[in-house]
């Protein structure tokens, strides 16, 4: 679309191309040559390039910290007064876990916490104390030398980190040693968490140096990054810890609010943010970049920026046909500008500085440079006459690349339009807009990739709506759950015939031997059923039940706290087809057993041990073991009804 005669050629300065970075002398105050995120200002201190200790507390909280069930539950170790705090929930304070001299082993020298559901840790000078419910019964007291870190894993696993040692012991809650984890990474552990999958994270500390590292049982460790760990683990709601206390982010009624208490677990007045956390300023400087065209003429310079408020990123340029230059001959861009001329006589050669600055609480990012050569406008099209004074020449060629960046940028919409219509491409805020395109409407709720899922997921969804996958397909897309999606028309008692057996010769019932239409089976009638036989229903005419009764009615079973039951509603509201009525269901508490055991975490379902007659411990029969597997075979497994789900209908406590 743009009139030029050819087009242009560029040079970019990235962390994919490479920032022609000579001599470490040549940059001061500024990081992340390698990081495609860009080049930014420094962190203060022995580790310029991050991440930060700050950065890490949400996964890597201080040690006399803990986070404990809920996103708002924390345990807190006092210094000095041998006490354990605990606050369960969101706006609550802090409160002694056992009252005063109740306390099963008094605390004596504690170092650092951990927990994990409903297990707690603490880490002393020469022991680990394990508890399981919630400090309610001590489980094991763990012997190790100079135990610094601990770490709660699955499979009652207990990971112990030691003092000037990068080997992990591994013990079970009782105390039992399991084994020796060897991590070989560098430096000093100051960080121990476990995450799903039986992984294990390590922060080290190396000289000053912070470092991330990934492994577990059977797979060595290695180098991590923070988006990484944010990935894999949920944080934790610490934002900032200090010598006067801490401070945790929670949602409050009205948005995010921050409370902060100091190590006593008493509430104080948040501090104000820091803002020494990057140095002020910082410079770059390239070698010297070939064009490869002698006297060329440089055109354009672009910088792709994210400049904060109270942050700055400058240019500076010189061009020289040899490479020698003297300093009154550097051309700056203008406070605040991105993208301008280069304003320089003829050259072959290019050498760009660069300067960022900022306030000390945040940093400009630098993603890429472009530097565009040799000189292509609209200009050349022109006839010769227009051209003939060089000095005219070189104003009608800036004057007209002003249109031709605007053109240029036209031309990059149309080009990238079909991109438009990608799912996985577009940008979040153009995901309502596509959305439009195929008639989809967003909750207000629903994340970026969620929605992406959705729109993927549409023409799928259009084509089969309104049967039963498409609705299963639609919630697990938006809240992460497959349902039950029970028909109710199967229960209507007409014109079905249920499997039974004749008790006298133990043969299925056939047709004839039971009553395909009664008048009284589903539906209470005054005169005509018996009490308790039948339910009682309240919508439509009673004899025009064996054609309509649940004939267009559904149900959704989900597990309990899987979804927001309202939300959920208007989902199945609008996949419903027209002429059905829906309803939604979700679980209870069923499948408890006891008051604080969960199913899967802290109970097993195991076959009986094989039986052995005679013994020591002779087996009982009917009781301590089975002879022979029933006629169903081995491996047939419990069965809980026909339309009986786990955990909606069922509780055993």
């Amino acid at each position: 679309m743009t009139c030029t005669p050819h087009p242009a050629t560029f040079r970019l300065l990235d962390a994919y191309v490479g920032w022609d970075r000579w001599d470490l002398q040549q940059a001061d105050g500024i990081v992340g040559f390698e990081d495609p995120a860009g080049l930014r200002l420094a962190h203060r201190g022995a580790a310029p390039e991050g991440p930060t200790r700050d950065r890490l507390l949400p996964w890597f909280p201080d040690p006399r910290l803990a986070p404990g069930c809920g996103p708002c539950g924390w345990y807190l170790f006092v210094p000095g007064e041998r006490r354990l705090l605990r606050r369960d929930g969101c706006g609550g304070v802090f409160a002694p876990v056992w009252p005063p001299g109740c306390d099963p082993d008094p605390l004596r020298e504690p170092v650092s916490v951990a927990a994990r559901g409903h297990r707690l840790a603490v880490v002393e000078s020469d022991r680990v104390l394990v508890w399981r419910r919630e400090g309610g019964q001590l489980a094991g007291v763990i012997r190790a030398e100079r135990p610094r870190w601990a770490a709660l894993g699955p499979d009652d696993d207990v990971l112990v980190a030691g003092q000037g040692s990068t080997d992990l012991w591994r013990f079970d809650s009782a105390g039992g040693f399991r084994g020796v984890l060897r991590t070989g990474v560098r430096g000093e552990i100051i960080g121990l968490r476990t995450g799903p999958e039986r992984t294990v994270w390590l922060l080290t500390d190396d000289g000053g140096r912070l470092g991330i590292h990934r492994g577990g049982h059977r797979r060595p460790f290695r180098p991590a990054t923070v988006d990484e760990l944010a990935a894999a683990l949920p944080p934790s709601t610490l934002t900032s810890a200090g010598e006067d206390g801490f401070c945790l982010t929670e949602r409050g009624p009205e948005g995010p609010e921050t409370r902060c208490f100091t190590w006593q677990g008493l509430p104080r007045e948040p501090a104000p943010p820091a803002t020494d956390a990057y140095v002020t300023s910082g410079s770059y400087l390239t070698t010297l970049i070939d064009s490869g065209i002698s006297r060329c003429r440089w055109h354009r310079v672009r910088l792709d920026a994210e400049v904060p408020a109270g942050t700055a990123a400058a240019v500076e340029i010189v061009v020289s046909e040899d490479g020698r230059y003297d300093e009154s001959d550097w051309q700056a861009s203008a406070p605040g500008v991105t993208d301008f001329l280069v304003d320089q006589p003829p050259g072959r050669f290019l050498r760009l500085r660069l300067r960022l600055s900022g306030d000390g609480g945040s940093t400009p990012v630098l993603r890429r440079i472009r530097l565009d050569f040799p000189r292509v406008t609209s200009a050349d099209l022109l006839p010769p006459a227009f051209r003939a004074d060089p000095a005219a020449d070189d104003f009608t060629e800036r004057f007209l690349s002003l249109f031709d960046a605007t053109l240029a940028q036209l031309d990059r919409v149309i080009e990238r339009y079909p991109s438009l219509l990608d799912p996985a491409g577009v940008p979040d805020r153009a995901l309502p807009w596509l959305a439009g395109l195929l008639g989809l409407s967003f909750e207000a709720g629903w994340d970026a990739r969620t929605r992406r899922a959705l729109l993927a997921a549409a023409p799928e969804l259009y084509r089969r709506r309104g049967t039963p996958w498409a609705l299963r397909e639609a919630v697990r897309i938006v809240f992460g759950v497959a349902p039950v999606v029970d028909e109710l028309a199967a229960d209507r008692r007409w014109a079905h015939l249920r499997a039974a057996r004749d008790q006298g010769r133990g043969t299925d019932q056939g047709l004839g031997a039971i009553r395909l239409f009664g008048r009284s089976a589903s539906r209470f009638r005054v005169g005509g059923t018996a009490l308790g036989a039948a339910p009682l229903r309240a919508f439509g005419a009673p004899d025009s039940d064996p054609f309509t009764a649940h004939a267009h009615r559904f149900r959704l079973l989900l597990p309990a706290g899987s979804a927001d039951a309202t939300a959920l509603r208007r989902l199945v509201e609008r996949q419903a087809p027209a002429h059905t009525v829906g309803s939604v269901r979700t679980g209870g508490a069923g499948f408890v057993v006891g008051s604080r055991s969960t199913v899967g975490v802290d109970t097993a379902f195991v076959p009986l041990p094989a039986p052995v007659l005679g013994g020591a411990r002779p087996v009982r029969l009917n009781r301590d073991g089975v002879l022979r597997p029933g006629p169903r075979g081995l491996r047939r497994g419990v069965g809980v009804g026909v339309v009986s789900a786990v955990g909606m209908h069922t509780r055993v406590s």
